[in-house]
């Protein structure tokens, strides 16, 4: 005879998970629990972390997955070319990483997928045991791996890997804000491909004002304060610094002074040049300081190809990834 309802040991397991998830993030963090959830266990908003918790207007989703202990394997990472083209011949070479095998429903993941890679949705882990948690983007996992192995819809369930060296801890919340902010870097970088298609159509004359117009739009972008895994924007941020600072860009100027000592005049006006006004001679400088601007304009349109190439292959158990790291 029933007396009443009851709790099943699933929900007490789930419950455990997530609370141990809590305790890995900071306390200034706003954790929000969906019920009922429809493969979106939590929505997390990330905040500073001081006297004064601000919020940063980063979110993050996460599916959360609980067990007393998780079986570790040892996988073997073939290599590959990028999957974003038609496959070509690669070295022979595989990786090992120790992972861990979870199965979830393909429609869970097709929801994922249906999301969009701007909106990360992070499966945890949560091991009981140990009290350890362990993530992979399911949102890069799916566009990165799945559907490029089969289509994997025809499935009712699919394998996932999540590798054991991707942790949750104290030292490594970084990476949660990277995911939680991948909306502003897809945003930074359709920015910046809108300026460069500009910058075709600006004289010489009025690069400058250009640029400097460009640079404090970019610059609004809050990726820029901690450009997370990709040192490429962190040399780019100083070589704007450096224009700001000196007119010109610094690998043209370091080609102006070489000019200079080899006692070549770099400011007379004798050249023609590439971007620069085609019915009057401009001096080597000035032809050096334009093409300098539109180089640096054409390497931060790539940033988002460099992105798309590589980074969103970060923590996920392919060839890529172990190549970076």
């Amino acid at each position: 005879m029933s007396i009443g309802k009851k709790r099943t040991e699933s929900h007490i397991i789930g419950e455990t998970g997530i609370d141990i998830l809590k305790q890995h993030l900071p306390a200034e963090w706003v954790i929000r629990e969906y019920h009922p959830d429809y493969g979106i266990d939590l929505a997390v908003e990330i905040f500073t972390r001081g006297e004064k918790c601000v919020t940063k207007g980063a979110h993050l989703f996460i599916q959360v997955k609980t067990s007393y202990q998780f079986d570790r394997h040892i996988q073997s990472i073939p290599n590959r070319s990028n999957v974003e083209i038609p496959a070509r011949p690669v070295e022979d070479k595989k990786y090992k990483m120790e992972v861990i095998k979870y199965t979830l429903d393909t429609d869970f993941l097709y929801t994922v997928e249906r999301m969009g890679s701007g909106v990360p949705v992070l499966l945890c882990l949560v091991e009981i045991k140990t009290k350890e948690v362990f993530f992979v983007c399911l949102s890069d996992y799916i566009e990165k791996i799945l559907v490029n192995e089969r289509d994997y819809t025809l499935q009712k369930t699919k394998i996932v890997y999540i590798p054991t060296e991707n942790i949750i801890n104290e030292s490594n919340l970084d990476i949660l804000e990277w995911y939680a902010k991948r909306p502003r870097f897809y945003a930074l970088f359709n920015k910046i491909h809108y300026q460069n298609s500009e910058l075709e159509y600006v004289s010489q004359y009025d690069i400058s004002k250009y640029i400097e117009h460009f640079i404090r739009i970019i610059r609004r972008f809050d990726v820029w304060e901690e450009p997370l895994f990709i040192p490429w924007m962190e040399q780019i941020d100083e070589e704007i610094n450096y224009y700001l600072k000196h007119g010109i860009t610094q690998h043209e100027d370091d080609i102006v002074k070489n000019r200079q000592e080899s006692g070549e005049d770099v400011d007379a006006e004798i050249w023609e040049a590439t971007c620069c006004d085609c019915n009057k001679e401009v001096s080597f400088r000035e032809a050096q300081r334009v093409q300098g601007l539109h180089r640096l304009w054409k390497e931060l349109s790539e940033l988002g190809n460099f992105f798309e190439d590589v980074y969103k292959e970060a923590f996920l158990p392919t060839a890529q990834w172990n190549a970076l790291k």
